[in-house]
């Protein structure tokens, strides 16, 4: 089963995604974003959130849910910190297996990772060693970049800041009446954006324990649907609790989630990218068309406060809630109606 999930937010003074630091100033991440006005088509420079970012968030989220279904989490130890460089190499590979990986065949070699690590199952790896191993991630995620409606508001703005030290009491008590001497403020910028964001996020079930290489199951049964649910639960925490992105301990984002639009096929199907207005009713039709000309059973799940789905809400496959965490909940339950987890 494959599951896609579309996400708006508002997001204003936020730091989640910095790109570099140049002297005592922060620059945000910034990108190239095509955007049409009466004059044409140009190209405007946008604050963006990378799915790097939104990917290590929601790993880590892994890491947390599979604690919570399993007494001893198949995760290894580089992934349980956070850190995920994943089997990249001998050195990582090594609390995985003794055995000498370059006389491993390929299959051997990622039945190995996958059932040591939940994480480079769901998530992929990359080992660059011999034999030389990739398994594909089973999610995607896209940028969150700003509204096209809206991306031309969207805005950056360094914030000053100042850190100060108390004064050096010691020099008090040495130079008698002399006035203790400050040590030096730090002056510094943080550059934020503000802005109304949307993003996409996909995951397919039917690729979580089974081979990359030959398709057929690594695990078994039960073990596969126990990590399929760790996957729903992780992507569950990452749009209720809005823990992604950097500098959350003082540039935690004002704001809160607009949309989450969750649909269901058997197939591979993306929905239209919440970016553009009319998404919700584009994705209705387009899994309306795949619904009567595939015979594909389809399930459509609306949390929504910025759009008309009047149109959407007359398809029987479609269902509206009434809080972004229900749409996602919702796709749990069927989920295990129908065994899948």
């Amino acid at each position: 089963m494959f599951v896609s999930v579309g996400v708006r937010f508002e997001a204003n003074v936020e730091a989640l995604n910095m790109v570099e630091t140049t002297g005592n100033y922060t620059k945000h991440r910034r990108v190239p974003y095509i955007f049409r006005d009466e004059e044409g088509y140009k190209i405007i420079y946008v604050p963006a959130i990378s799915g790097e970012s939104l990917a290590h968030a929601y790993q880590e989220l892994l890491v947390g849910e599979s604690k919570s279904i399993y007494s001893s989490p198949p995760v290894c130890s580089d992934c349980m910190r956070g850190e995920f460089f994943k089997s990249m190499d001998k050195i990582h590979l090594k609390s995985k297996t003794q055995e000498d990986p370059s006389k491993l065949t390929p299959e051997k070699l990622e039945k190995i990772i996958v059932e040591k690590c939940l994480v480079e199952d769901i998530g992929g790896f990359l080992y660059a060693e011999r034999p030389p191993l990739k398994r594909s991630s089973a999610f995607q995620v896209s940028y969150a970049l700003p509204i096209k409606t809206v991306a031309i508001y969207s805005t950056t703005e360094p914030q000053l800041h100042a850190r100060h030290a108390q004064l050096r009491l010691e020099e008090i008590e040495k130079k008698g009446r002399e006035r203790g001497k400050a040590a030096p403020q730090m002056i510094y910028y943080v550059e934020t954006g503000s802005a109304l964001y949307g993003f996409t996020f996909n995951i397919d079930l039917d690729a979580i324990g089974i081979s990359g290489i030959n398709s057929k199951p690594i695990l078994v049964g039960e073990e596969i649907k126990k990590r399929r649910k760790v996957a729903l639960m992780a992507l569950l925490r990452l749009v209720s609790s809005q823990q992604f992105g950097a500098k959350l301990s003082r540039f935690f984002p004002v704001g809160g989630i607009l949309s989450v639009v969750a649909s269901v096929s058997k197939n591979p199907f993306s929905i239209t990218s919440p970016i553009y207005d009319g998404y919700i009713n584009s994705t209705s039709n387009r899994l309306s068309v795949l619904k009567s000309k595939f015979k594909e059973d389809v399930y459509l799940y609306i949390f929504d406060k910025t759009e008309n789905i009047e149109s959407a809400l007359q398809l029987d496959f479609v269902e509206k809630f009434d809080t972004p965490e229900e749409p996602i909940l919702k796709v749990i339950e069927i989920m295990e109606e129908m065994k899948i987890i």
